[in-house]
């Protein structure tokens, strides 16, 4: 990618960032479309920075081998990072209303058996 369009891309997500924020902080208003704008725009940021390349760059790609390995193992922890972050709001959630929240601790279970059910399901359609 040229400096132009990093540039340009960089401008245009510390403006939208900043809007949506600023629009937080000053209406009080923290809306479920303000907290997903912000996920959207970070993911954004990120995958530009991981995947983007300039002319002669020997970065990987999304769809070499290297890529294909950076993607497993990226995804692997993020589940184990978001199966102890659903178990922290769990104990959270119980702490704050001595009683817990029946959807996260679905979602929770829900979590925990979704990876080895996956592997199953992957496993048998290679046989």
């Amino acid at each position: 990618m040229s400096k132009k369009k990093t540039v340009l891309f960089l401008v245009t997500l510390v403006i939208v960032a900043s809007l949506t924020i600023i629009s937080m902080i000053f209406e009080n208003n923290v809306t479920f479309f303000s907290i997903v704008q912000l996920a959207i725009l970070m993911i954004m940021f990120f995958s530009y920075f991981t995947w983007a390349r300039s002319g002669e760059d020997s970065r990987p790609t999304p769809n070499d081998e290297l890529g294909e390995k950076i993607t497993m193992e990226s995804g692997l922890v993020s589940y184990k990072i978001l199966i102890v972050l659903i178990f922290g709001f769990i104990c959270l959630d119980y702490f704050l209303h001595e009683s817990a929240n029946l959807l996260l601790i679905v979602l929770f279970a829900i979590g925990l058996t979704l990876l080895p059910i996956i592997e199953f399901l992957k496993a048998r359609s290679y046989r």
